[in-house]
C-alpha cells in the first residue's frame, strides 16, 4: 500500500530544508567575507594613493632645484615625471578607483591632475630637447596641481580607511546572522526531536489501540448474531465467521477458497450473480453491493434455499477489492410475517363481515320497521279508545327506540369505516335548540324534572352546519341527562364567541343527577360503556350514545367533554365552529315549510318490492286522498310511468329484476311524460350509503325507510302547493340548498346564469355541424357543461349531458339537431324553475 507524508510532516520536513540552506547560504557568504578581509588587509592601494603626493614633491623639489642652478638633467626630471604619472595611472584605474567609486569630490580633484599629465606628456613628446623654458613651465604645472594632488591623497586615505570599516561591521553582522540562524536550528532541532518522540509515544499508543480494536473487531465478528463473508473479486471467499457456520451449515475450513457462486448462491441466482459482479468491477454500477440492505435467496449446505437479508460493502487493500457480506437469515421474521398479514386478512374479512352484516341487519329491520310504524301511523287516524291508543303509543316508542338502535349501529359503521357524511345546510339555532327542548319537555314532566333554555343573544344568527348531526348529538346528550336525574332539572344553554369568518359555539347541558367519578369520565365515551342504574323504562342501556356523540362532533372539528363529580351532577358540553349563514334561508324555508298549503289529490305511483311496505304505504296515500299505482320493480315502474303522468313516485332503491337508481335514470334520460316528475328514493339501508347515487339518478328527495305519515304530508303538500316543481331542477334540491347556504344566493345565481349560457352555445355548436360531425369538440362540451350541471344539481341535463358525451367520444352522435332540440327543451324548463326556487330562497315573489 503507498505510503503518502501528511501534510504536518510534510511541513515540518520543508522546514527543515528551508533552513538548512538558509545556513548554507550564510556560510558560504561569510567565508567569501573572510576572503575578502584577507585580500583586504594585505592591499596596498591606500599606500599607493598616498605615494602619489610624495612623488609630487619629489618632482618638485628636482624642478625647482634644476631651476635654481640653471642645470637641466633631462632624463632624471623625465624619470621623475614617468613615476609621478605612473601613480596618477593607480588612481584612474584598479583597486584605487573601486575606492573613489562615484565619488564626485574625487572626480573634481583628479580633473586637474589628469589635465596636468596632459600637458606634461604634450611637453615631454615635443620634438627636440627640454630647454630653461620648458623646465620652468613644468615647474609651475606641478606647484598648481601639488594642492590637488595632496587632497587626492587625503580622500583616498579616508575612503579606504572607511571602505575597511564598513567591511568589518558587515562581517560582524553576517557572524551574528550566521549564529543565530545556527542556534535556531539548533532549537529547532530540539523541538522536533521531543516532536518525534512524541510521534513515536502516540504511534505506539495507536499500535496498541489498534490492536486491541483488531482483537476486538475480530471477537464481535466471531460472535456476531449474523453471518460475516468477506470474498476477494474472483468471489473466493477469505472470511466466514462462526455464525457463518450456522447459517450456512459450512465449516470454515471447508468453504474459505471457494467461490461463493459455487457453495451459496442458489443455482437459479448464479448466472445473475457473476453477471452483476463483472458489471461492478467494470463500471462501478451499484445495484446490490453497497446498495444498502436488500432481500435475497440462498443456500445452506444441505442445498435448502431461504431467504436471506443482505448488504455487500466493498473496501480497498491496496489495489485490490475485497467484498465484505452481512448475511441474516430472515426465514423466522418471514414466517412471522406471513402470520400477520394472514391474522390481517382474517380480521379485514371479519371486519368487512361485521359491516355487512350490520347492513344487512339494518336493512331487514328497516323493512318490518317500515311496515310496523306506518300500521301504528295509520291506527293513529282511526277511531281508538283509551287503551288502544295507549297501546298503539306505546309500540311506537318501542319502534321508533328500536329504530333508533338501527341507526346508531349505522352511524357506528360509518365511523368506523370513514364513510360518515356532513350535509352543510343554513339552519337557525334557536329553531334546532327549541325544537330539541320541545321533545324532552314531556319526559321531563313524566319525571317531574325541569328543563330550561337559555341562549345567550349575540349567537342567535343563522348557521351553517350539519344540523340533523348537531340535533343528534344534542339530543343524546339531553336524553342521558333526564336519564340520569331524579330531581332538579337540566340546563341547556348555548354560549359562544364570534371570530371573523367562524363563530365558537359551546352547548352545555348541565343535570343535576347522578353524576361521574373522575375516572370514568373518559369511559363514558367508550362503545357500549352502561353508567349506573335508572329507571328502566327510560334507559337505553345500549352504552353508545355518548360514543357515537363524541365521534359525530370531532368528525366536525368539534369535541364532547364532560366535567362533573360523583353526585354533583354533570355538565356535557359539545363545542364547535360553525359558519355564519348570510341570510336567513333556514327561517324562510322554515315558514314555507308550516304554512298551510291548499291540498289536492296527487297521482302517486309506489315502486316497492316488498309487498307489506307497498300496502302500508298505499294505504297511508289513500287515507290521504290520493289516488295509487303500484309496481314491484324497476322495470315494471318504466312500463307503467309510459302509460300515464304521476304526479310523484315513490321509488324503492333496493329491488329485484331492476333496481330504483336505474329506474330513475332511464326516466330521466327516456323523455316519456315522467320524465320530469317528482321522484322520492326510499332505502331501507344508511342514508349515505345511496345519496350520492340517488341523486346523480335524477332522484329529487332521498328518505331512508319507514317513512312516517308527517313526512309523507309534507313532501305531497309541496306537490299539491306548487313548491316543488315537478322537474330535474330539483333533482338535487339538498345539493342545492348546500350551494346556497355556503356560497349565497346571488353566486349561485351567477353561476347558473354563465352555466346556461354554456348551453345556448352547446346547442349552437350541435346546430352547426355538417355532413362530417366534430365528436372531439363536442365531446369536450358536453363534459364541460356536465359537470356544471352536476353542481347544480341538474340531474335530468346531466343526463343528457352525459350520453351526448359518451357518444361522441365513441364517435357515435349523430342527428346534432335532434339533440340541441332536446337539450334546449330541458335547458329552458330547468333554468324557469331553478330560478323560481332561488326566488323563494331569497322570499322574492
Amino acid at each position: 500500500m503507498t505510503q503518502r507524508l501528511n501534510p504536518y510532516r510534510l511541513s515540518v520536513l520543508a522546514g527543515i530544508c528551508l533552513l538548512f540552506l538558509l545556513l548554507a547560504v550564510m556560510v558560504t557568504n561569510l567565508v567569501s567575507q573572510v576572503q575578502d578581509l584577507s585580500r583586504a588587509a594585505g592591499d596596498n592601494t591606500q599606500w599607493s594613493i598616498s605615494q602619489i603626493d610624495t612623488e609630487f614633491a619629489n618632482l618638485d623639489a628636482l624642478l625647482t632645484d634644476q631651476v635654481a642652478n640653471g642645470t637641466l638633467n633631462e632624463d632624471e626630471v623625465r624619470l621623475r615625471i614617468d613615476i609621478a604619472l605612473s601613480r596618477l595611472n593607480i588612481i584612474n584605474a584598479g583597486r584605487s578607483a573601486e575606492i573613489f567609486g562615484q565619488s564626485r569630490v574625487a572626480a573634481d580633484l583628479i580633473a586637474p591632475i589628469n589635465a596636468f599629465a596632459a600637458r606634461t606628456v604634450a611637453i615631454l613628446d615635443a620634438p627636440g630637447a627640454l630647454d630653461a623654458q620648458a623646465l620652468a613651465r613644468l615647474q609651475q604645472d606641478v606647484r598648481a596641481v601639488r594642492p590637488a594632488v595632496r587632497d587626492i591623497a587625503l580622500l583616498g586615505i579616508r575612503l579606504g580607511a572607511e571602505r575597511s570599516e564598513a567591511r568589518r561591521s558587515q562581517f560582524a553582522q553576517q557572524l551574528i546572522w550566521t549564529g543565530s540562524i545556527a542556534i535556531a536550528l539548533l532549537l529547532v532541532m530540539a523541538g522536533l526531536m521531543v516532536v518525534l518522540d512524541r510521534l513515536l509515544l502516540r504511534a505506539a499508543r495507536r499500535d496498541a489501540a489498534l490492536s486491541a480494536s483488531s482483537k476486538q473487531l475480530a471477537s464481535t465478528v466471531a460472535a456476531s448474531l449474523d453471518a460475516i463473508v468477506t470474498a476477494d473479486v474472483d468471489g473466493r471467499i477469505i472470511g466466514f465467521n462462526s455464525a457463518a457456520e450456522q447459517v450456512f451449515g459450512w465449516p470454515r475450513d471447508d468453504i474459505i477458497g471457494r467461490t461463493m457462486e459455487e457453495t451459496f448462491i442458489p443455482h437459479r441466482m448464479r448466472d445473475a450473480h457473476h453477471n452483476g459482479m463483472q458489471r461492478y468491477l467494470k463500471t462501478g454500477q451499484q445495484r446490490v453491493v453497497n446498495a444498502g440492505r436488500v432481500e435475497l435467496a440462498a443456500l445452506r449446505k444441505s442445498g435448502e434455499e431461504f431467504p436471506v437479508e443482505l448488504n455487500i460493502t466493498t473496501v480497498q487493500d491496496g489495489e485490490d477489492i475485497i467484498f465484505i457480506a452481512y448475511i441474516r437469515d430472515i426465514s423466522a421474521r418471514k414466517i412471522n410475517e406471513q402470520k400477520m398479514i394472514d391474522a390481517r386478512d382474517r380480521a379485514e374479512r371479519t371486519d368487512k363481515a361485521k359491516s355487512q352484516f350490520v347492513a344487512v341487519m339494518s336493512h331487514e329491520m328497516r323493512t318490518p320497521l317500515n311496515g310496523i310504524l306506518g300500521v301504528l301511523d295509520l291506527l293513529k287516524t282511526t277511531p281508538l279508545t283509551d287503551q288502544q291508543a295507549r297501546y298503539a303509543k306505546i309500540a311506537t316508542s318501542s319502534s321508533e327506540v328500536l329504530l333508533e338502535h338501527v341507526n346508531e349501529a349505522l352511524d357506528i359503521t360509518r365511523i368506523e369505516t370513514g364513510n360518515l357524511q356532513l350535509t352543510l345546510q343554513d339552519f337557525r339555532l334557536t329553531d334546532l335548540m327549541q325544537g330539541v327542548t320541545d321533545m324532552f319537555e314531556p319526559l321531563a314532566q313524566e319525571k317531574g324534572l325541569s328543563i330550561m333554555l337559555d341562549i345567550a343573544p349575540a349567537m342567535r344568527g343563522p348557521y351553517v352546519g350539519d344540523a340533523g348531526r348537531i340535533r343528534q348529538i344534542l339530543t343524546n346528550l339531553i336524553g342521558n341527562a333526564i336519564k340520569f336525574t331524579e330531581q332538579g332539572g337540566v340546563a341547556v344553554s348555548v354560549t359562544g364567541i364570534h371570530g371573523p369568518d367562524t363563530s365558537s359555539l359551546r352547548f352545555s347541558v348541565t343535570d343535576t343527577g347522578i353524576g361521574i367519578a373522575p375516572d370514568q369520565h373518559e369511559q363514558v365515551f367508550e362503545d357500549f360503556f352502561a353508567h349506573g342504574p335508572a329507571d328502566e323504562r327510560q334507559a337505553r342501556s345500549d352504552g353508545l350514545g355518548l360514543s357515537i356523540s363524541r365521534r359525530i362532533a370531532r368528525a366536525m372539528g368539534g369535541d364532547v367533554s364532560v366535567n362533573s363529580a360523583e353526585g354533583e351532577g354533570s355538565t356535557f358540553v359539545l363545542s364547535l365552529a360553525l359558519s355564519r349563514g348570510e341570510t336567513d334561508h333556514a327561517q324562510k324555508a322554515d315558514a314555507s315549510d308550516g304554512a298551510q298549503a291548499a291540498h289536492k289529490a296527487c297521482s302517486v305511483l309506489i315502486v316497492e318490492d316488498n309487498s307489506i311496505n307497498r300496502s302500508v304505504l298505499s294505504d297511508m296515500l289513500h287515507s290521504m286522498g290520493h289516488t295509487v299505482e303500484e309496481a314491484v320493480n324497476g322495470a315494471e315502474a318504466i312500463e307503467g310511468a309510459q302509460a300515464r303522468v304521476f304526479d310523484a313516485i315513490f321509488m324503492d332503491i333496493s329491488m329485484p329484476v331492476m333496481d330504483g337508481i336505474e329506474a330513475t335514470r332511464r326516466l330521466r334520460a327516456g323523455g316519456g311524460p315522467n320524465a320530469d316528475t317528482l321522484i322520492v328514493g326510499l332505502t331501507a339501508h344508511g342514508r349515505e350509503e345511496y345519496r350520492a347515487q340517488a341523486s346523480a339518478a335524477g332522484m329529487d328527495l332521498f328518505h331512508t325507510k319507514p317513512i312516517r305519515l308527517d313526512a309523507l304530508q309534507s313532501v305531497l303538500s309541496e306537490v299539491s302547493s306548487g313548491h316543488v316543481s315537478p322537474s330535474d331542477s330539483v333533482a338535487h334540491r339538498e345539493a342545492l340548498s348546500e350551494m346556497i347556504g355556503l356560497l349565497g344566493v346571488e353566486k349561485v345565481r351567477t353561476t347558473a346564469d354563465a352555466f346556461f349560457d354554456e348551453l345556448v352555445a352547446l346547442c349552437a355548436l350541435l346546430r352547426a355541424q355538417g355532413p362530417q360531425v366534430d365528436h372531439a369538440t363536442l365531446a369536450e362540451a358536453a363534459h364541460k357543461a356536465k359537470g356544471a350541471a352536476s353542481l347544480l344539481g341538474q340531474s335530468g341535463l346531466d343526463a343528457v349531458l352525459r350520453d351526448m358525451e359518451s357518444q361522441a367520444r365513441d364517435m357515435a352522435l349523430t342527428a346534432p339537431d335532434d339533440w340541441a332540440q332536446q337539450l334546449q327543451a330541458k335547458s329552458d324548463a330547468s333554468q324557469s324553475q331553478l330560478r323560481a326556487l332561488l326566488r323563494q330562497a331569497t322570499g322574492s315573489p
